[in-house]
This record gives C-alpha cells, sequence and structure tokens, in this order.
C-alpha cells in the first residue's frame, strides 16, 4: 500500500490510498471526497491517507475485514502503532522505544474513529458493521456534521476515550531572542531575513505566509489582509475557517516589506506572491514548501539550532500571552477556530511565573506558630 499523490483536473493536488495492485482502496477514496468537499484543507487529507493507509496495513496483516473489526481489534491497533516491529507476532524480551508518541497514536485513531463515523452512514457499508462497534464509534464533533446528520451534541459517545493513550503534558518548543537573531543574521539574502520576520512578529503558519499576495499588506494602516485563496499555484493555502484574519504589524516590519519588494519585485517577476524563488529554471515563481523545508535545513546546519517554521509561530504566540495577552485577543491573532486550541497550547505558566506569583503571596500563608518556635 501507499499513498498516492495526484493532480486533479483543476490543477488542485490531492491523494488517495493503493493498493499493492496500484488500485484506490474504494471506503478510503470515498471518505476522502466526503472530507474534500466538506472543505478540509489538503494537508488534513494527506494525513488521513497516512493514517488510514496504516490501519489498513494493520488489517491486511491481520486479516481482518474493516467491516468486521470489533473493539478488541481497535484495542490491538493501539499497539500495533507503538510497536516498532510493525507486528504483534513479534514481543520485544527487552523494554524498547515505542515508535510513536501517544500523542501521534491519538490522532491517528482520532482518524480511524472518524473513517468509522463516516462508513456508518453510508447505507452500503453500515449493514456489515456490528452493532457493538455502531454503539462504540463516537461522532466527532464538527459543526458540519450536526447540520448534515442531525446529530445532536448530547449524544456524542465518550466509549472512543478507551483507545485513548495518556499523553504527558507538553509546552509548545520555542525560541529565545537570541536564537532567532541568530537565525536571521544567518540568511544569506532580504528574502529569508524577511520570512523569519514576519513568522516571528505575526505568529502566522508558513502556509500562511506563502500564501500572502503584495496586496495584502497595507503600508498605511501597518495591516496584513490574510485572505482564503483556495490552494494555489505554490500549494500553499490557509489552515482553517477562521485562518482569514488582519494581523497588526510594525513600523520596522512594514520598512523590511517594502525593501524586500524594492529589491527583488522587479519587471521580471510576474506573479504577486510575495516570496519568490531567487534562482534555478524556476525563478520569479512562487517559494514553496520545499523551499522553506531546504532553507530551514540549511539554518539548522548553519547555527546548530533545531528550528522549524512553527516555532517562530509558538515563540511569538507565547511572548504575546506572557505580556499579558487575553486568550480571546491571542485566539484571533493566531487564526484558531476554538478558543481550547489557545488555551492547550500557550494558556500554562511557566516555573518562573508560578515562582514570582508565589513570592507576592507568601506572607499570606504565614502562620503565628513560626514566631513560637522562635523563642
Amino acid at each position: 500500500m501507499e499513498v498516492v499523490k495526484i493532480k486533479t483536473e483543476n490543477g488542485k493536488e490531492r491523494y488517495f490510498v493503493s493498493d499493492d495492485n496500484g488500485l484506490p482502496i474504494e471506503p478510503i477514496l470515498r471518505f476522502i471526497r466526503f472530507k474534500d468537499n466538506t472543505n478540509f484543507a489538503r494537508n488534513s487529507l494527506r494525513m488521513y491517507c497516512q493514517h488510514l493507509k496504516l490501519y489498513f496495513e494493520y488489517l491486511e496483516q491481520r486479516e481482518l475485514d474493516f467491516q468486521k473489526v470489533t473493539i478488541d481489534d481497535l484495542a490491538l491497533f493501539v499497539s500495533w502503532l507503538q510497536n516498532p516491529y510493525k507486528s504483534l507476532k513479534v514481543i520485544p524480551t527487552h523494554q524498547v522505544e515505542t515508535v510513536r508518541s501517544p500523542r501521534t497514536v491519538n490522532i491517528i485513531v482520532n482518524t480511524v474513529l472518524a473513517f468509522y463515523d463516516y462508513i456508518l452512514r453510508n447505507e452500503e457499508y453500515s449493514n456489515n458493521i456490528s452493532d457493538r462497534l455502531k454503539k462504540f464509534v463516537a461522532t466527532p464533533s464538527r459543526n458540519f456534521k450536526g447540520f448534515l446528520y442531525g446529530i445532536a451534541h448530547e449524544q456524542k459517545k465518550v466509549t472512543s476515550n478507551i483507545l485513548k493513550l495518556k499523553v504527558p503534558k507538553s509546552k509548545p518548543k520555542t525560541l529565545s531572542k537570541e536564537e532567532i537573531g541568530t537565525l536571521i543574521r544567518a540568511c544569506n539574502n532580504l528574502r529569508d531575513k524577511f520570512l523569519l520576520t514576519l513568522l516571528y512578529e505575526t505568529g502566522m503558519r508558513i502556509g500562511e505566509a506563502l500564501s500572502l499576495w503584495i496586496e495584502d499588506f497595507d503600508i498605511s494602516d501597518r495591516v496584513i489582509d490574510l485572505q482564503n485563496r483556495g490552494e494555489l499555484e505554490n500549494n500553499a493555502e490557509i489552515k482553517t475557517v477562521s485562518s482569514p484574519r488582519r494581523i497588526d504589524i510594525s513600523q520596522n516590519l512594514a520598512d523590511v516589506f517594502m525593501e524586500y519588494i524594492a529589491e527583488y519585485h522587479t519587471d521580471e517577476v510576474e506573479t504577486n506572491h510575495i516570496f519568490i524563488k531567487l534562482s534555478g529554471s524556476n525563478k520569479y515563481k512562487p517559494m514553496n514548501y520545499t523551499d522553506v523545508d531546504n532553507l530551514f535545513r540549511t539554518l539548522k546546519k548553519v547555527t546548530g539550532i533545531y528550528v522549524t517554521p512553527h516555532m517562530f509561530r509558538h515563540s511569538s504566540l507565547t511572548v504575546l500571552r506572557m505580556a499579558g495577552w487575553q486568550p480571546e485577543l491571542l485566539r484571533i491573532r493566531a487564526g484558531h477556530k476554538n478558543i481550547y486550541t489557545t488555551l492547550n497550547t500557550y494558556i500554562h505558566p511557566s516555573d518562573e511565573e508560578i515562582t514570582r506569583e508565589f513570592e507576592k503571596t507568601q506572607p499570606n500563608l504565614d502562620l503565628d506558630i513560626y514566631s513560637e518556635w522562635d523563642e
């Protein structure tokens, strides 16, 4: 099995899971089409394909029909995902490190449950699913599904939590201002310096940055108007329906933008994408994800700093949170659909904050008995 990338008639990049004969696996294909038709992002569709490929490999290994699985089969799938040997027949004689983190396993399991949620609503398949499994599969809480299926939120079952692994709480990985400065200074051209500066100051996602057009910058008001234009020629697109937004920027960033446009967007450039390739056979074409990956790989090698584009986003939003931004304002700036995403990701007090607040209020905990011990 493999995840196959194709181009649709309208030029969009899409994916399907093929069997060993190169043919699409029909139930997965239908599920992906459904998600595509309900406006899920391309990267989400690819992730679904990758996760369901794993699930169907597991089913093939155990000679199971996806319509005949039991709850126990799903529980074994969780173990299979953690097994570095990709086989339940191999039992390590000593403790080995799991191949996937609990968080990753939970995401994959959620995809499988969403797949079955779709299957149970398809008459062609649902009649072959056991009643016990039907009762087990929870309805994913997507707003549009309440409309499509008439499912009330109160009907959501909690039994799917049986399959969930406990995930250790962790803070988002961030960069210090010193590290960010080092990375920007390591860039060889103004385009890359501007890209890193933009990611840090605005906290936008890399896909959003690659989606920017020149007219999205309003220099007089010092704002960026981030718009949803769908999937663009460089495969960039914004992530969610909440992603379109206005982002305030500093005069310094506006000045760097103007300097960059004046230097690189000459008469030879025919695209209005802000970030463009600077060399090669596709010079002046829009910059894409591969170009960004190559840039960050080089920066890691030159500086020795582990860095990803998303770490600039985490660093920016963490600084704003530490500066006292209210969660709702932080949510809007981040382009999160749900306030709980913002709360779960950024609203975690640091050890320093806890110590500082304790020192402020510690006198309130003092007991008179302490003075008696000194006598």
